[in-house]
């Protein structure tokens, strides 16, 4: 069952060799994680004349010369709280892995089904990706190149993209029956689309692919070159036949491999999809990472607020 839940006044405090999880409240801050914590050592207690970021200055040189937060940084989210199908860093994690939440809960056989369907599917793309590339070796001068190949992967790759678009919105309570690139666009900053690159590794001379990086909510469609040619060849073959192009192929493929990383993190690619393809994305702040759940939390799914 999803809920909006409000977010803790939970912060991060990095050290050289640990990230504390502190919780804040109007009388108190603790760190989290400490035997007896709201009494024990690591707990600031407000007077009554004064509040917790007053004890704090009194008590350690942490805000020394700093207005507060000083070192603290303010996370979004509470212990236990993720979005669904966003992969993010797990603070609290030992090994911070860049995961889907769902992989550590108790349902997740249909999340673990719906990745290796999805990553089959994005295998069976690039073999047919590979296949083009025996006939057309990919070069400057050969993106442009059309045909009723390309065309077919095209409109292959980017039904994938929608599915995998509206599986995501789904997850996150949006269910209406009207799914368009105006509805999509709101995905791009939960899941930082924008940022992610990708390398075919077999392709030397395809530069690195940024399938969102133009992304925006005025021209939600025409910003997707790739997108926007899809659509084209497939409602107008006769007159739109030259947009289905080499390069909008391979465009429409590395998005594909792009939402598989933005929802399932490291688990995102299959080894043999690794030895394809590189995906990379810009490093996560603090403040956007999940917390790993502390003591009697658990791991609890909420609708992100900007799909709602």
């Amino acid at each position: 069952m999803m809920t909006n839940i409000p977010a803790d006044k939970c912060f991060a405090r990095s050290l050289e060799d640990e990230l504390q999880i502190w919780k804040f409240t109007n009388s108190y801050a603790l760190l989290i994680g400490r035997a007896n914590a709201e009494f024990g050592p690591g707990t600031y207690h407000a007077k009554s004349d004064g509040t917790v970021w007053d004890a704090i200055r009194e008590e350690t040189p942490w805000l020394d010369e700093q207005k507060e937060p000083g070192p603290f940084v303010r996370l979004r989210h509470s212990p236990g709280q993720f979005f669904p199908r966003m992969a993010r860093p797990i603070i609290g994690d030992p090994h911070d892995k860049f995961c889907l939440v769902q992989a550590r809960l108790s349902d997740c056989n249909n999340e673990q089904r719906y990745l290796r369907n999805a990553q089959t599917q994005l295998e069976a793309l690039i073999a047919d990706l590979a296949a083009t590339c025996r006939v057309i070796e990919p070069s400057k001068d050969t993106l442009e190149v059309y045909g009723h190949e390309i065309r077919n992967l095209l409109i292959l790759a980017a039904t994938e993209v929608e599915m995998h678009m509206a599986g995501i919105m789904v997850s996150n309570g949006k269910n209406e029956d009207r799914k368009n690139t105006t509805y999509y666009v709101k995905l791009a900053e939960p899941l930082r689309l924008r940022s992610y690159s990708v390398r075919f590794e077999r392709y030397p001379e395809v530069p690195k692919i940024k399938p969102f990086a133009e992304w925006c909510c005025d021209k939600p469609t025409a910003s997707l070159k790739w997108y926007d040619a899809y659509n084209a060849v497939k409602h107008d073959r006769e007159g739109q036949f030259k947009r289905a192009s080499l390069c909008n192929a391979f465009e429409a493929v590395a998005a594909c491999a792009v939402l598989l990383v933005a929802q399932f993190g490291e688990a995102g690619l299959s080894d043999d999809l690794e030895c394809s393809l590189t995906v990379e994305g810009e490093p996560w702040l603090i403040e956007d990472c999940y917390v790993i759940p502390q003591q009697s939390t658990t791991w609890t799914p909420i609708n992100h607020p900007d799909l709602c």
